[in-house]
């Protein structure tokens, strides 16, 4: 079985230059999927083209936290348009980011307004939480969707308030960079084999040994490696259950 990468950006503008190459050359590797996440507005067609272009890719759009002053009033309707797209397979990422500056009433408003989308289409949701765990779990409580906490490196209490209302956990290189590796790894260590998800988040947070180049979707096999190694499983085991758990989530049927 190959790995199923649950959270890149290969719509982000570092790939402007060679992005269909660097997609064309995942059919050699351990990827079997990809899950092309969303920033916001302007790349919604990308995402797309790429869905399109390649069968193993499937993907969300949503308006990140970063980008809601960039949001238009319209959003909603360009999003609602958009995502009747068969490839387009959860809403996201979404969520609050208080490590900048956006505000965080605009940033609010916007998570909820996808919420109560997703809850109306039925499908699931790509979290982000960066610097506002409290927040961000007071709302999915509200909620209470179906998705994945992208990237979580949060408080373990929040992660079993995350897990408690039926939210998978996706974990990526964070896990190799011994200077705050300590959060992710406690939370990994208390992911139940079938909510637990791998992605790199590509073209960020590439593995530490390579901390200053260009993160791939292939770099995820560095996160089986480490994942396998501190939970005492073969990597095939890791590989299994990350991809399985992909296609569960995301309600991809291969």
């Amino acid at each position: 079985m190959k790995l199923f990468d649950s959270h890149v950006h290969y719509e982000d503008a570092q790939f402007d230059k060679d992005r269909y190459e660097r997609l064309e050359h995942l059919k050699n590797t351990n990827i079997g999927y990809i899950l092309n996440c969303c920033s916001d507005v302007d790349v919604f067609d990308t995402i797309l083209d790429i869905c399109e272009k390649y069968d193993f890719a499937y993907g969300s759009l949503g308006i990140h936290p970063h980008w809601v002053l960039e949001t238009p009033d319209h959003y909603m309707d360009i999003l609602k348009a958009k995502i009747q797209h068969p490839k387009i397979v959860a809403i996201g990422e979404m969520g609050l980011d208080y490590f900048w500056d956006e505000p965080k009433d605009l940033q609010k408003r916007i998570f909820k307004e996808q919420l109560e989308l997703a809850k109306e289409l039925n499908m699931p949701v790509i979290i982000h939480d960066r610097d506002a765990h409290e927040d961000v779990i007071e709302i999915l409580e509200e909620y209470q969707p179906k998705g994945v906490l992208h990237r979580y490196s949060g408080p373990v209490d929040i992660l079993k308030r995350a897990l408690a209302i039926g939210m998978y956990v996706s974990y990526n290189n964070d896990l190799s960079y011994p200077d705050w590796n300590a959060a992710p790894i406690a939370c990994l260590m208390e992911t139940p084999w079938d909510r637990l998800l791998i992605e790199t988040d590509c073209p960020y947070a590439a593995p530490f040994e390579m901390k200053d180049e260009r993160c791939e979707a292939y770099h995820a096999m560095n996160v089986v490696s480490i994942i396998a190694k501190l939970r005492g499983v073969s990597e095939d085991f890791v590989i299994e259950k990350a991809t399985e758990n992909a296609l569960r989530v995301y309600e991809i049927n291969r």
